[in-house]
């Protein structure tokens, strides 16, 4: 049975991990699978809203001694524009929607750990929170269920290396052990994030087809909604 989604029920996706864990390339086969399978709906996907940052264990000396917080409110400066100039308008339009990176990159930014900066990961992460009530949910948008892309560790020091020429293989893993445990404490009933972690060893192929499987119970979830409304009014 086709399924017409209302543009009231568009879903909102972010792809998100630390950076050379494959996100965007996960983020790009979708660009191409999703809508060969799901050829009756509407897909709208955004690069990186934050693509433009430097990464963390490049920092100059200025972005090195920001406290966390304020590179916080760095963050939501693009993120603030996106979702005006585009993730809004886009929801009107399509019935799913993807984005590679979103607010938890924000956050993973804000509290990387580089060796000698300054830490207050429970306050920058409270601080991103509060403005995900105040420029997100209170725009009438739902934050996205999160994909997220953890990276086999041995393929996560590998890219850190080239990233980062003399960077030592403790300051490799003391910098990935820090990105997992922000990713793992963002999500939970008291930040209201919710979000899927893929395990490190799983293939491309195995992430694609898990994802394609949550958007057809989403499209199905729809379908009985719009069933039982019909009903009630009938």
């Amino acid at each position: 049975m086709e399924v017409t989604l209302s543009r009231n029920d568009c879903s909102f996706f972010a792809i998100s991990g630390m950076r050379g864990s494959g996100r965007t390339r996960l983020f790009k086969e979708l660009k191409s699978v999703l809508p060969q399978t799901f050829g009756d709906h509407k897909f709208a996907f955004f690069d990186d809203p934050l693509g433009g940052l430097p990464h963390p264990l490049l920092w100059a000396s200025d972005e090195r001694g920001l406290h966390p917080t304020t590179r916080v409110f760095k963050c939501w400066a693009p993120l603030n524009e996106f979702n005006i100039m585009k993730l809004k308008p886009a929801m009107s339009e399509h019935d799913f929607i993807f984005v590679d990176g979103y607010g938890l990159n924000a956050v993973l930014y804000a509290t990387a750990y580089v060796g000698d900066n300054l830490e207050d990961d429970e306050a920058s992460a409270a601080m991103h929170h509060l403005i995900v009530g105040a420029r997100v949910i209170a725009q009438g948008i739902k934050p996205p269920p999160y994909f997220v892309t953890l990276g086999n560790r041995s393929l996560l020091v590998d890219y850190l290396t080239k990233m980062v020429p003399g960077i030592s293989a403790l300051q490799c893993e003391a910098f990935i052990e820090k990105e997992v445990r922000i990713i793992q404490s963002y999500f939970g009933p008291e930040t209201g994030q919710t979000g899927h972690l893929f395990d490190p060893d799983m293939s491309l192929d195995m992430m694609c087809e898990f994802i394609i499987i949550k958007i057809q119970e989403r499209i199905e979830e729809i379908r009985r909604c719009s069933s039982n409304s019909t009903a009630m009014v009938a």
